[in-house]
């Protein structure tokens, strides 16, 4: 009869182990050595409201390269003296596209590369005004936004070309055990929309996803499990535990039946 209890004990355990691993682990269908189509991997492109950094140089004319840098203007308070620095200066792209570079004009940068919108600057300076133009394009102020239950919630700076989804909840600590793997939202603003895309991290069709390559003011939302939403309020929460401990009771009556008789 105890060899029957054992066995009874170690199957629920199996069970239980078994259903908790399925909850919890990423990439559960990924098999070794296994290949699987991935979304291609693509620079950002610059959008309205983006901050860009325009640097132009030119190794004979140094002195007329620097016309068209945008100066860092220091206003001193208390004061109206104006002074200049050797600080890189930013362009807000507006709400056309564009942004206007120093005696070049307006350009509209929006939709484009860094290096595309490089290219194009460079290209318009070298037809008239810089034989030897060098132009090079920085972005900042990218960030993605990642909220609910995860260790840090908070934004997360895009400082490269590309930043996928994973990499987004990597640097905000991970996803916390109370947190639903298996359904995580992704809002992204497109065109006068807002589109939503649900994704599963168990999943290896994560890979394939139009939002494992995460663009600017993404915004990421892990949902919580049942037993952490349940912890959210008292009378929930007293329930469960009340249900919880009336099942602990069963099981051990029932055990003890088992054992005496």
């Amino acid at each position: 009869m105890k060899n029957l209890v054992v066995a009874v004990l170690a199957t629920l355990l199996l069970f239980s182990s078994c259903k908790t691993r399925e909850k919890i682990l990423y990439f559960q269908d990924v098999q070794g050595g296994g290949v699987y189509p991935t979304q291609t991997i693509a620079p950002l492109k610059l959008t309205m409201g983006d901050k860009i950094s325009v640097i132009v140089t030119s190794s004979a004319t140094p002195e007329l390269a620097q016309r068209f840098n945008l100066p860092v203007v220091t206003l001193q308070a208390g004061t109206t003296n104006t002074s200049y620095s050797n600080q890189i200066s930013v362009y807000t792209i507006d709400e056309n596209g564009n942004i206007d570079i120093p005696t070049l004009g307006r350009v509209k940068v929006s939709g484009l590369t860094r290096s595309e919108a490089g290219e194009k600057i460079q290209t318009m300076l070298r037809a008239n005004l810089l034989r030897d133009a060098v132009v090079t394009v920085n972005a900042f102020d990218q960030y993605v936004t990642v909220l609910g239950e995860v260790a840090r919630p908070g934004r997360v700076n895009i400082n490269k070309d590309n930043l996928t989804l994973l990499e987004a909840l990597g640097q905000v600590g991970d996803l916390t055990i109370q947190a639903r793997r298996d359904r995580v939202l992704v809002l992204r603003q497109e065109g006068g929309e807002t589109r939503s895309y649900y994704v599963d991290l168990r999943s290896k069709d994560l890979l394939s996803s139009p939002v494992y390559n995460l663009k600017q003011n993404d915004m990421i939302y892990v949902e919580p499990n049942k037993i952490r939403m349940g912890q959210s309020t008292y009378n929930e929460n007293s329930i469960r535990s009340i249900s919880t401990w009336l099942s602990v009771s069963s099981v051990l009556i029932s055990l003890g039946i088992l054992i005496f008789n």
